[in-house]
């Protein structure tokens, strides 16, 4: 099929197409300032637990390990491993959260190549100049394209499905019909809310059902399942009927008809409210610090606009042109994500519209290069050098648009890597990439063979601390230590990664700078606090004040070491801690202390369970101190015991005390409070 020419055809066109160096030159600056906005300073990305889940399977794909599933979901299903597979290309690469932060913003810099491509194949060179540098610059756009999250790899899969739409359905190339299916399939793996363009799919066939054969649907659907094989071989393995059910009727649901799927479409097309990366405590500091771009939003919301209502009449107009069916196909992407969630059957997010880009700028660009035609029809005798500057002066204002936004995202860009934003973006890769640099350091200066990871969690599958460094010193030996309840240690030495930001009493972190023979502070953003890295030598552990002679042993095989005399935090609380020694041979329970503090009536006043250090980490030798903060409703005059257990959990089958015989004697310990 012969595509008329854009360029020469139509009354819109002031001449040819320009010479072709010019043409390379403005595409290789528009590509070259994408790709900077993308791919520059990596390390002020964000990297959070779901940055580093994803990383840590890509890693192991990497390394001969085929992904049969995602990453776990918020309703405990696992997602479709078709995003572990595009990132372990960089993993295998260079094993480093760069490779797969610039791996993310190159493939949005290819989209945004494509986008030129496919607009100037059917729009021109005007119109796809235009929507490129929109796209370049789209603040939205940029910011998911700056770190390691599945749907960021949307829109370089996406272009690819409409791309081959165009070329099977328009341009009658049918056999582009199985790229489409498998664009389409991965796409929607990627992440879940691209199965709105299935409904697009579904009937741009039955629109041009007349252009296509459908043996090349077949085919294309056949090799789109293929990509879902290793998937369901997953859960057919691992995921009974009955857990898929309860999986998805626990699923995070919506709140029936609303417009916001609406609303997030706009946001994510014009580049507003990009301040709540700022989080809900400091977005009012980011926006006193910039300036008003509320003209370029206007100016971007009125290019849109107009450029979908031409779209939509040329479809009605010049239906048989190819430029009109392209454009409904542009129309029908655009819309059909914000039709879909029209009713929320799950809520809904910004995010979920990524899948929208770059549709909203493409329109954008067409708009633009319809600029001399609309001067022709309001001034049929206007000259061609009149209708040359309106498109200049077009092209100026367009250009300061992109420097605006520009503007704007190098200003929010700066705010949140040097400021502490609680709720909105997360603390930069390269702090944490300083952190993991420092403990190597310390790793060879000390002899030490681990890494105690020192910070709110132990579990990486649930806990985020833990699953950042989980993946960033994966090939260091190491250990996870929740200090909100424990500080282990170990009989040899280590090296500690302490999490600053929470601090005693309700963090152990100043057990651990106490023992520390050396220390280094990794310091965050402004009001965040800091990392440390600690060289904890050999029985480095603290005395207790009161030791046990002989230490009280129970079933588990804990020994119970001692006990600190209760320290006052705060009107009506106290900390109180416990010295024990994990069991040689602990079975896979996990477990739990109680304390309750007992008066001279024999009452029990206050009391506190927590979660003991995590059984499957006990090793020989290893000592932990459990903290404990606890009411503490007492004036002093009061003779006090504190009775200390351990119980099995969730089961809360007590782990009775032996005696020097191995015999049960009672279920907990009483230590006088006499001090």
């Amino acid at each position: 099929m012969k595509l008329p020419d854009p360029e020469i055809e139509g009354d819109n066109q002031l001449d040819a197409r320009p010479a072709k160096w010019v043409e390379y030159l403005l595409v290789g600056i528009m590509l070259i300032l994408a790709g900077i906005l993308r791919m520059a300073a990596p390390g002020l990305s964000e990297f959070k637990a779901d940055e580093a889940r994803l990383l840590a399977l890509a890693y192991d794909m990497a390394e001969g390990e085929f992904a049969l599933r995602g990453i776990s979901s918020s309703v405990g299903l696992p997602n479709f491993p078709a995003s572990v597979w595009l990132y372990a290309i960089p993993a295998s690469v260079w094993p480093h959260p760069y490779a797969a932060t610039i791996f993310t913003g190159l493939l949005s810099t290819l989209a945004v190549a494509l986008t030129y491509w496919f607009v100037r194949r059917y729009w021109g060179i005007t119109a796809a100049l235009a929507a490129g540098l929109i796209y370049a610059v789209s603040p939205w756009a940029v910011i998911f394209s700056r770190k390691i999250w599945a749907q960021n790899l949307l829109p370089f899969l996406v272009l690819v499905w409409v791309i081959s739409a165009a070329l099977a359905l328009v341009e009658k190339r049918s056999r582009f019909l199985w790229l489409h299916f498998i664009a389409l399939a991965l796409a929607v793996q990627i992440h879940l809310a691209a199965v709105a363009l299935v409904p697009a799919t579904i009937l741009l066939l039955i629109i041009f059902r007349r252009n296509i054969r459908w043996r090349d649907v077949l085919i294309g659907g056949l090799l789109a399942l293929l990509t879902v094989i290793p998937f369901i071989y997953y859960l057919s393995r691992n995921q009974n009927l009955n857990q898929l059910i309860a999986g998805l009727s626990g699923a995070e649901s919506g709140g029936g008809f609303s417009f916001d799927s609406i609303r997030y479409t706009i946001q994510i097309s014009s580049g507003t409210q990009i301040h709540s990366l700022a989080g809900a405590n400091e977005f009012e500091h980011f926006l006193a610090l910039m300036p008003d771009l509320t003209l370029v939003h206007l100016i971007l919301g009125v290019l849109i606009v107009s450029g979908l209502v031409y779209l939509a009449w040329n479809v009605w107009k010049d239906w048989h042109q190819p430029q009109a069916q392209v454009g409904l196909i542009v129309l029908i992407w655009l819309v059909m994500p914000a039709l879909v969630f029209l009713w929320q059957w799950t809520s809904v997010h910004i995010h979920y519209f990524i899948a929208v880009l770059p549709a909203p700028f493409i329109a954008a660009g067409v708009a633009f290069s319809q600029i001399p035609a609309l001067l022709a029809r309001l001034r049929p005798n206007a000259s061609r050098t009149s209708k040359r500057l309106v498109l200049v002066g077009g092209g100026v204002i367009l250009f300061l648009t992109a420097v605006a936004q520009v503007g704007a995202l190098i200003s929010l860009q700066n705010f949140v890597s040097g400021r502490a934003t609680p709720g909105g973006y997360g603390v930069p890769l390269e702090m944490k990439i300083a952190a993991v640099e420092q403990i190597q350091d310390l790793l060879l200066e000390s002899g030490a063979e681990e890494v105690l990871i020192a910070g709110g969690g132990e579990a990486p599958l649930f806990d985020e601390f833990p699953a950042e460094w989980d993946v960033l010193l994966r090939d260091v030996p190491h250990r996870f230590v929740n200090v909100t309840h424990s500080a282990l240690f170990p009989n040899e030495g280590a090296v500690v990664l302490l999490d600053g930001r929470l601090e005693p009493p309700l963090s152990t972190g100043d057990l651990y700078l106490e023992a520390a023979a050396e220390t280094h502070e990794i310091p965050l953003r402004s009001d965040e606090g800091s990392y440390f890295v600690l060289s904890l030598p050999p029985q480095a552990r603290p005395a207790a004040d009161v030791a046990l002679e002989p230490p009280i042993l129970l079933a588990n095989w804990v020994n119970l070491l001692g006990y600190d005399w209760p320290q006052p935090t705060g009107e009506d609380w106290a900390v109180w801690q416990v010295h024990w020694r994990s069991g040689d041979n602990p079975d896979p329970s996990d477990y739990q202390f109680f304390n309750h503090l007992i008066n001279d009536q024999g009452q029990r006043i206050s009391q506190v369970d927590a979660a003991a250090f995590d059984p499957s980490q006990w090793r020989a030798g290893d000592e932990v101190i459990g903290r404990f903060i606890m009411p503490w409703p007492v004036d002093g005059s009061e003779q006090l015991t504190m009775r200390v257990g351990m119980y099995r959990y969730p089961s809360l089958e007590n782990v009775p005390l032996l005696d020097e015989a191995g015999n049960p004697y009672s279920d907990a310990a009483d230590f006088p409070l006499d001090h």
